[in-house]
């Protein structure tokens, strides 16, 4: 209801500016009607009568025979053609934004972001901004998409989750009011391009001092140098958060995922419960190994649930713990005894 509320209120926008027009020239044709039949001497009905006249004529349906003067035939010669103008103009923005594909793919992005307060906007839908989208819609954001590339190969997937996707260089002022920066509590400078990345940080800051900035760079060093001199919130290159996990998986199976905090390389991965911790609680057992046991799943279970300090480990069940990368083998030896 609110969405057709909205649509109802662009539409009428829309209209506004062809609907004054008209009303605008009706006025204006009555006063030089009347003023032409009066200077002439002949009957001048009361301003109401003519102005209804006037409307008759906009529409083909004129109540009274043609004007003898000049001025009196032309304005009903040329009021049916001002009509037909007028109305083909409001028709024309109207019907192209409901029958034309991109005009209401357009109508919909815009329609939806209006509507929008404390959303995400992702510059960039590529291999990594998709992802990251994918993760904030688990997260249940509200998400606008922006991306360069007309044939990028996510942007048909990011649309059929319902998230509104832009196109056109991030660059542009006028992207980012669209993508309505301005109300939004984050943005995402994904793209493959470290500059544009760098201005797109620099003009959502601009457009609006609160919102965080998290930025894509290749060069994590750069990256961290830039983050700090520019005040931005993060910054990250890709290559550096996949390196620690894609070493640590080349050498060791069942790792998850990989992170590093300052010069730590930490982990989540799977391990399994021996006999000798059978019957043992979660927070026993994380008082006695350092890793901290984030997951669980049973023998028979078909997944993975969240592990609880008062959860009893059985035998054989499967784990998720988080642990220094360095701690790992040791970890999984003591919780397998």
């Amino acid at each position: 209801m609110r969405v057709a509320l909205y649509a109802a209120s662009h539409f009428g926008r829309r209209l506004l500016p062809p609907l004054l027009a008209v009303a605008a020239y009706m006025v204006i044709a009555t006063l030089v009607l009347r003023w032409d039949l009066s200077r002439a001497g002949d009957a001048v009905a009361d301003f109401q009568t003519t102005l209804y006249t006037v409307y008759r004529q906009l529409f083909f349906e004129p109540t009274d025979s043609l004007p003898g003067r000049p001025v009196g035939r032309a304005i009903a010669w040329l009021t049916p053609l001002v009509g037909v103008v007028l109305v083909a103009q409001g028709l024309v923005k109207v019907g192209g934004a409901v029958f034309e594909r991109n005009a209401r793919r357009e109508l919909w992005d815009k329609i939806m972001t209006d509507q929008m307060r404390g959303h995400i906007v992702v510059c960039g839908l590529g291999h990594v901004g998709y992802r990251v989208v994918e993760e904030l819609r688990r997260l249940g954001e509200e998400i606008v998409g922006l991306e360069i590339n007309e044939e990028g190969s996510f942007i048909e997937a990011v649309r059929a989750w319902g998230i509104p996707v832009y196109i056109g260089d991030a660059r542009r002022d006028e992207l980012l009011v669209a993508c309505a920066v301005a109300r939004a509590k984050a943005v995402v400078c994904a793209t493959s391009n470290d500059l544009a990345n760098l201005e797109i940080a620099l003009d959502s800051k601009r457009m609006n001092p609160d919102v965080r900035v998290v930025m894509r760079m290749f060069d994590q060093r750069l990256a961290g140098k830039v983050g700090g001199a520019l005040e931005l919130d993060e910054s990250f290159s890709t290559s550096a958060l996949a390196a620690p996990l894609i070493a640590i998986q080349s050498s060791h199976a069942g790792v998850r995922s990989a992170y590093r905090v300052d010069s730590e390389v930490r982990l989540t991965a799977e391990a399994v419960i021996g006999p000798g911790l059978a019957g043992t609680s979660v927070s026993a057992v994380e008082d006695e190994v350092p890793c901290r046991i984030v997951q669980r799943r049973g023998v028979h279970a078909l997944s993975f649930s969240s592990a609880r300090d008062k959860d009893v480990l059985g035998e054989k069940d499967v784990v998720i713990v988080d642990t220094a990368a360095a701690d790992l083998e040791s970890v999984r030896k003591r919780l397998a005894i």
